[in-house]
Order: C-alpha cells, then sequence, then structure tokens
C-alpha cells in the first residue's frame, strides 16, 4: 500500500539559543558557567600553596606527602563520580564534592593553618581531594547521560574548556591578582567563595532531570552497581581498552614534567621562566582546542578524531617538541609553536569521554569510573615510565617511549565500536544511518536509503518506542490473551476469538483487553489480564528482523528509549537479542504505575530523557494508545502498520498520525522529512564512479 509520510506544521519550530548554536546542551547551561567558577577557585592555591605552607614552616617532604595524598584521593575520587552516579544520580554526587570541598577547606583555614598542626592539615588538604573530582566528573556523568549522542563530542569539549580554563588557567589569574591586594591567607579564603558560588550555580540552577536519579537500572543491587564500576573493564573489553587510552592521553604531559624543565633549562638553554611560560602557551593552546576538537569529534567520528588528532597528531607532536629544541638550539618562537601543537594534539582525545559512555548506554555511570579511573592511573604511569627509563635510555628514549604509547593508543581506539556498529558498515557522508535497508535486507523498496549526517537543526534528539507490533510481533500478546480466555472459558473458539480481535484491530478504538473480557469472559477484564500476563514472553522468533540493524545505526545518532506497557520480562528478551545497550531510557507501565493511554508514562519518559518533547518523536502501532498520547504532549508521532495495527486503515485513521510507516526503514526517511528535506532528485545523486558506456543508437 502507498504509505502517508507527514511534515511537521510549521508553527512547531522550537527557538534555538546561542546555547544551542554552540552544541552547549541548554538545559545545562548553568552547570556549565558553575563549574568553570568551582574551577577557578579550586585552581587559586595550584601556583602558590607549596611555597606558603613551606614559608609557615613546613619541610619539603611534608608538602610533598601533602600533595602525594591528596593526588591519591583524587585519583579514588574520579573513580568513585562515576560508580556513585550509577548508584545516587550525578546531582547528589556533585553535591557530595560541593560539601566535602567547603566542609574540609573550612577546617584547613580556620583551624590547621593558623595553628600548622600537620596532622591536621594532612586530614584536611588530603581528604579535600574527595572534593573537586566528585562535583566536576560527576557534572561530566551528567552531561553524557543527558546529552542526545550525536551532540556528545561537543558537550563534552565544553566540559573540558570550562574545567582546563578554571584549573589552573583562569585559577593562576585570580590568584596573580588577588594576593597583591589581599593577601595569600585571604586568597584562599576568596577561593573557597567561588567554590561555593559556583557549587551552587550549577546545583541550583540546572533543572534537567536526568541527572536527579542513579543511572544504573532499577532493581539493580548497590553493591553489583558499585563492583560493577570495576567489572566492567573486563565484562566489556572496549571499556577496558578506553580506559587504557585514557591513562596514555595524559601519562606522558605528567611524565615529561619529570624531566623537561631541567631539558629546556640546561640542555637547551633557556631561562625557568621561558619554560614557565612555554608551558602556559602548551595549556593555554590545550583549553582552545579541548572545545573545537569535541566539535570536530561529532563533525567527522570520535574515534577517527581520537585516532588521528589524538593518538598520531601527539606522537609526531611530542617527538617535535624534543627534536626541534635540539635542532634549533635556543629559538624561542620555535620552541613556543611546538608546544602549542602538543597541546593542540593533547586536545585530540577529548571525544573519548563521549565515546566511552556510548560504549555501554546502559551503564553509563560505570563506563565514566573506568574513564576517570584511567585518568588517575596516567598521574603515576607517566612519572613512573619517566623514573624507570630516564637513566638507560636518557631524554630520547624516554620521549621515543612516549610517541610509541601514543601510537598504540591510536591504533587501540580503532577497536572501540559502538553497540551494534560493524566494520562492513557502509556509510554516506559520515552518516551511520546511510545505507540502513543494505543493513536489514532491503526497504520496502528493495534498496537502500541514503541519508546524511543530522544535525542539530533536524529538531529530534530522542526517539521512543513501543515494544509489540514495532520491536516484537503483537502475536505474542494475542497468543497469550487466546490462552487466558480458554482457561476461563474453553467454550470460545479459536474463530471467534479471532473474527472480535481483528474486528477490533480495524477499529483501533478502546482497549483490546476489555473487548475481549467484555465478549467472553463475562467483564472480569481484571483475573483476564493476570492470566494472560502469566503467558506473554517474547521468543526469539517474534523480533522483527528490521528491528536491530536499524536501531543499532539510529542509538549512534540520538537517544533511543522505550514506552510500553510491556511485562518486565520483555527487558530479559531485550538482553537476550542485543538490544536492551542500546536505549537510554526505558520505562514501563509496572515501573512507572500507569498504563498507556495515560499521558504520565509519556512524560515520565521525557523527565528520565531530560529532553524536550518537541524534539522527540514516538513510534507505535496503535492510534489510541500510542499517537494521540504522544501528539497531545507535543511529541512527533509515527504510525507503524503492523501488529494490532488496522489491516487496511481508512483516510481519516492516515491523517492523524504526524507519519506512516510499515517497516522501521522507513523511519530514516521520516526524520528526513521533519528536518524539512525532501528525497534527493535522481540526477542530484553523487556517485563515485559512473559506468563508461556507449549510448544506444
Amino acid at each position: 500500500m502507498t504509505t502517508s509520510l507527514g511534515l511537521p506544521h510549521s508553527g512547531t519550530e522550537p527557538r534555538r539559543s546561542w546555547a544551542d548554536r554552540f552544541g552547549m546542551p541548554r538545559a545545562l547551561l548553568w552547570g556549565y558557567v558553575g563549574l568553570l567558577i568551582f574551577m577557578i577557585g579550586d585552581g587559586v592555591e595550584a601556583g602558590y600553596l607549596s611555597p606558603f605552607m613551606m614559608d609557615r614552616g613546613l619541610s619539603g617532604e611534608q608538602v610533598a606527602l601533602m600533595w602525594t595524598l591528596y593526588g591519591v584521593t583524587v585519583g579514588i575520587a574520579a573513580w568513585l563520580s562515576g560508580a556513585l552516579s550509577d548508584l545516587w544520580g550525578p546531582r547528589k554526587v556533585m553535591w557530595l564534592g560541593l560539601g566535602i570541598w567547603a566542609a574540609l577547606q573550612v577546617l584547613l583555614l580556620a583551624i590547621a593553618i593558623p595553628t600548622m598542626n600537620f596532622t591536621l592539615i594532612l586530614f584536611a588538604f588530603g581528604l579535600r581531594g574527595f572534593g573537586y573530582p566528585l562535583f566536576a566528573y560527576g557534572f561530566l556523568v551528567w552531561i553524557a547521560a543527558a546529552t542526545p549522542q550525536r551532540r556528545l563530542g561537543t558537550a563534552v569539549g565544553w566540559f573540558w574548556f570550562a574545567f582546563t580554563g578554571g584549573l589552573p588557567t583562569l585559577g593562576a589569574l585570580v590568584a596573580a591578582g588577588m594576593i597583591p591586594l589581599v593577601g595569600e591567607y585571604e586568597t584562599l579564603w576568596f577561593a573557597l567563595i567561588l567554590i561555593i558560588l559556583g557549587g551552587l550555580l550549577a546545583l541550583l540552577a540546572v533543572k534537567e532531570r536526568t541527572g536527579y536519579h542513579r543511572l544504573a537500572p532499577e532493581g539493580e543491587h548497590p553493591v553489583k552497581t558499585l563492583l560493577g564500576s570495576v567489572s566492567i573493564l573486563w565484562r566489556n573489553p572496549r571499556i577496558g581498552a578506553g580506559a587504557i587510552v585514557r591513562t596514555i592521553n595524559t601519562a606522558p604531559q605528567f611524565g615529561f614534567l619529570v624531566f623537561m624543565p631541567t631539558f629546556f633549562t640546561e640542555t637547551i638553554g633557556f631561562t625557568l621562566s621561558e619554560w614557565l611560560r612555554l608551558l602556559t602557551v602548551m595549556f593555554a593552546v590545550n583549553i582552545v582546542f579541548n572545545l573545537i576538537f569535541g566539535v570536530v569529534g561529532d563533525k567527522v567520528g570520535w574515534r577517527t578524531t581520537v585516532c588521528w588528532f589524538g593518538g598520531i597528531g601527539s606522537a609526531v607532536s611530542i617527538l617535535l617538541l624534543y627534536y626541534v629544541p635540539v635542532a634549533a638550539g635556543a629559538n624561542y618562537a620555535l620552541a613556543l609553536l611546538v608546544a602549542g601543537l602538543y597541546g593542540a594534539t593533547l586536545a585530540g582525545y577529548v571525544p573519548l569521554s563521549a565515546l566511552m559512555p556510548s560504549l555501554a548506554p546502559q551503564h553509563k555511570g560505570q563506563a565514566m569510573a573506568a574513564l576517570n579511573l584511567g585518568a588517575g592511573a596516567s598521574v603515576m604511569v607517566g612519572p613512573a615510565i619517566a623514573g624507570i627509563f630516564l637513566g638507560p635510555l636518557g631524554v630520547q628514549g624516554v620521549m621515543i617511549i612516549f610517541a610509541g604509547m601514543y601510537v598504540f593508543s591510536a591504533i587501540l581506539v580503532l577497536f572501540l565500536k559502538l553497540p551494534g556498529e560493524t566494520a562492513e558498515r557502509p556509510e554516506t557522508n559520515g552518516s551511520p544511518v546511510g545505507h540502513l535497508a543494505a543493513m536489514a535486507g532491503g526497504s520496502v523498496l528493495g534498496h537502500p536509503i541514503m541519508l546524511r549526517k543530522p544535525s542539530p537543526e533536524d529538531r529530534v534528539d530522542a526517539i521512543f518506542f513501543d515494544i509489540g507490533g514495532t520491536i516484537y510481533d503483537d502475536d505474542c500478546f494475542a497468543q497469550a490473551l487466546l490462552t487466558a480466555v480458554h482457561e476461563l472459558n474453553p467454550d470460545v473458539t479459536d474463530a471467534d476469538f479471532w473474527a472480535v480481535y481483528d474486528a477490533h484491530r480495524q477499529y483501533a478504538k478502546g482497549s483490546l483487553r476489555t473487548t475481549i473480557a467484555e465478549r467472553f469472559v463475562g467483564g472480569r477484564r481484571t483475573e483476564l489480564d493476570e492470566r494472560a500476563r502469566a503467558h506473554w514472553e517474547y521468543p526469539q522468533s517474534s523480533l522483527y528482523s528490521d528491528v536491530l540493524p536499524v536501531l543499532s545505526a539510529l542509538a549512534q545518532q540520538y537517544t533511543l528509549g522505550i514506552i510500553a506497557n510491556s511485562r518486565e520480562n520483555v527487558l530479559d528478551a531485550l538482553e537476550r537479542d542485543g538490544l536492551r545497550e542500546l536505549f537510554t531510557v526505558t520505562t514501563l507501565a509496572d515501573q512507572v504505575g500507569a498504563v498507556k493511554p495515560d499521558r504520565r508514562i509519556f512524560q515520565h519518559a521525557l523527565l528520565e530523557a531530560g529532553i524536550p518533547a518537541d524534539r522527540t518523536v514516538y513510534v507505535g502501532n496503535r492510534l489510541d494508545a500510542d499517537i494521540r498520547p504522544a501528539q497531545s504532549l507535543g511529541m512527533r508521532a509515527v504510525w507503524m502498520l503492523r501488529g494490532e495495527a488496522p489491516p487496511a486503515p481508512t483516510e481519516r485513521q492516515l491523517s492523524e498520525p504526524d507519519a506512516v510507516i510499515s517497516s522501521l526503514t522507513g523511519l530514516p526517511l521520516v526524520l528526513e522529512r521533519f528536518a524539512g528535506r525532501e528525497p534527493t532528485p535522481p540526477s542530484a545523486v553523487q556517485v563515485h564512479a559512473a559506468a563508461k558506456t556507449e549510448a544506444p543508437r
């Protein structure tokens, strides 16, 4: 039959803020601002706390011990930020981080420093190391959980822009400006004010709801959730490999800081001030490119960006950082150039923060815990390599080892493929959605659908699906209902049951269960329901053949979710069939306490996703239970003509949804129509090569 693909009404175009235009999630805007202020406060002490403590009587060894304990707690907290976000939700983790930082800073400034009690200083400063990672990386987990996948690279780019902009860059500038005005000790109190202001701004002004709730699946035991943040390293080998890539990312940076100051001052001949300015340029360039490579990652692909700009780029630039000064001598302009180049390529790893949670959509907190564990490990791995090899191999040998590590990370990242992604999957203009029909074994037209990469202007961030008739055959429930009817009234024939069932499908109004109960079991709807649910299963054979290839591709560009009246056993079926990890939001009637067509089940899913209704699409096969309630909330609704859908819908019925499809392979074309794009004329299609044939005469 001919399907009708509806277009969105022109009056529904949402206004786009400047944050949307620059790729920053609008709902998290104040979180980024708060993070920047928080990290400025955290970075105030970085440049002068050690001499400040030594001037007040601490020895160099005591200061080193203080920073060592601080580093250990920072590493532990970085891992905990992801694990606890799975358990409690990112917002609670951020509150914990803010509370720890503020309380222990007050203890440090009000009691420990005035009395110079080293034990108390060690306790307050060391344990305060739990503060900033829980707050900052908790927000990073929030970003990963709430941002549509196709814009996640830019979103995490903004995170690292704010993070590194505050620590150490702007923090050091604030300290340089405040110390001459109020003094060193008072400047530390000012840092506390910045921490509190930034923390409260982020936590009170951000209303996005994803971060308010635990990220782990409902019902998962807390101990299993916490242990899972470690076991995911081998349960999901791609996550383990990603943690190694993250370790390699900054290990050389921490490693060469052990010997490069001496190399540049004593071997090359720069002054200490010149070396420090080199370092400043390196990190300043890194800040800018953190944002740039976040955007680039969304455009050309996360793996591509990390591999070539991060891995290969850093391998080349770290060698140049050594060989250019050796060859050119104390040529400061060239040294600045290669220092800036290294800072830029180091930012090529930014999309890794988007890639990691996308490798485990059901356990984003655990994936981020593994990522942050790699970050913590780099602090130890880099200096350890320098310590082991600097003596026998010298600076040149260590730098070559670091370059080799970067090349290894570039190779490793090629294996970090997203769920459902295959190396053989053809693409069109970089789009993981291209050639969907080829992946599914052909579309309703019998040939591949060609799509370009979606953009923010497409006005779709999330796609929700019903289960029956969309993912699994509705016959699963129909057979369970038939069995329940036979149990309650053995006199009912199969022919009578199917006659009423088909009539209800075509009528497309009211509850099927109520209709069956009234016709065959004396209106005992509740009892019929209970018996039917006992037989309601989802065998593997009931999965539609177009589901896995289409959803696997769409999951790489959109947030996917489920809104269904199905039993919770459907989660086991989705796990068995390799689908569960594709869905970020799973909303079932039993979990919510509302049954479609009740709008509350749809509202619950939208709240969990943290995405406005006008940027979502719902796909279902019932006009009354799916299409109408979704549209009443501002979602665009796509009617799937299979399962309980009418076998021969009327013109009036076809006019209700925003679009109509008979196979999921048609959904990408619907998304094109929603974006206001019509199919490309044959004459405008670009082909890689045209066959050279002589025209017939």
